[in-house]
């Protein structure tokens, strides 16, 4: 039948979104890198949230940093009225000297992304460059949190 068609003949909207997201794999994995290389431990993260705060740059979010904590928070408003979903990273280091001879290893004496906070922080901007190119489709907002830790108790011994 000419000029009829099924659901079927949709464009399935998860192909776009992983094909965007293979494009933006080498950055995401070279921000993941960048962080990986400088960890900062405790509640005072300034060159993580600097890094945080360029790989969100031109996504046209509303971009909040902390005032006592080294935190992010980017608002992402959506086309429509909706909902408000918060999506959260945690961006501190653990007190570990790192001996793992990456090419990305800790340059910083006695800290280590051991506990996968490089990654997620890097997923984290990743979600955010896919949704704010998604924005004209989206109803409500995305919350995208990069906290340091909430616990004084992992703040480093001096």
């Amino acid at each position: 039948m000419t000029g009829s068609h099924t659901a079927a003949d949709a464009p399935d909207p998860l192909t776009g979104l992983l094909a965007e997201a293979r494009r933006l794999l080498p950055g995401i994995i070279a921000v993941r890198r960048t962080i990986h290389r400088a960890p900062e431990l405790g509640r005072h993260l300034p060159r993580t949230q600097q890094t945080v705060l360029r790989a969100l740059d031109g996504l046209g979010l509303t971009v909040r940093t902390g005032e006592r904590l080294s935190s992010v928070v980017a608002i992402l408003e959506g086309a429509r009225p909706g909902r408000t979903v918060l999506l959260r990273a945690d961006m501190d280091a653990l007190p570990q000297h790192e001996e793992t001879g990456l090419a990305f290893a800790s340059e910083t004496p006695g800290a280590m992304h051991a506990c996968g906070h490089d990654t997620h922080t890097a997923m984290l901007i990743g979600a955010a460059r896919l949704l704010a190119a998604r924005r004209a489709r989206l109803a409500g907002r995305v919350v995208f949190m990069f906290s340091p830790p909430r616990s004084p108790a992992a703040e480093p011994s001096t």
